[in-house]
């Protein structure tokens, strides 16, 4: 996979009219669940180095053994930060949509992969088509920043349903594969 933050809170420019891909991604806003998560890790961190910091200092009478505490800080922040770390990224290459759920640019995890010709409905989250989406039941993928930003568009793909925030170029390439769809104007 190539460098990913080449890609981070950008999407790809181009000119070419002929140009049918496209690579976007975005980094998770924090807040609710998402930012209760990274206050709990902290607060996790904290709480290993004052158990560390007991069991030296009253159970085995090692004072000098504080001295490890920055490193099992770093350690434990090395290898588990990037799960509150998240960006959604996704790829539109020959007519298919990748979405990805990337952790800390180090982890990446497939959330899906879907024909565009064989969406049955792309259309921005807002007003009646929101709806619309909230009525379908089935697996729903999300590949936003917030639900609350303007540019989330919604896919539907047989019982799957696709959120992600598209940019000028996305709509253009997913108009080319599939014209019938219904698309408005973005911020980018």
């Amino acid at each position: 996979m190539a460098k990913l933050e080449k890609y981070r809170k950008a999407a790809e420019s181009g000119d070419e009219s002929r140009n049918t891909s496209v690579s976007y991604a975005v980094t998770k806003k924090r807040e609710g669940k998402y930012k209760l998560a990274r206050i709990l890790m902290v607060a996790g961190y904290i709480l290993v180095d004052i158990v560390y910091l007991f069991l030296i200092l009253v159970l085995t009478k090692i004072p000098m053994l504080g001295a490890f505490v920055p490193l099992l800080t770093w350690v434990l922040v090395y290898f588990t930060w990037c799960f509150v770390s998240v960006e959604y990224e996704y790829t539109i290459e020959g007519g298919v949509m990748t979405m990805r759920e990337v952790f800390g640019n180090r982890y990446c995890r497939t959330l899906a992969r879907e024909r565009i010709s064989s969406m049955s409905r792309i259309a921005p989250y807002t007003g009646d088509y929101r709806k619309e989406a909230d009525r379908i039941d089935g697996k729903r993928v999300y590949g936003v920043s917030s639900m609350s930003s303007p540019d989330v568009y919604f896919a539907v793909c047989g019982d799957t349903v696709l959120f992600f925030e598209a940019a000028e170029k996305t709509l253009r390439v997913i108009r080319y594969y599939n014209p019938e769809v219904i698309v408005t104007k973005t911020r980018y």
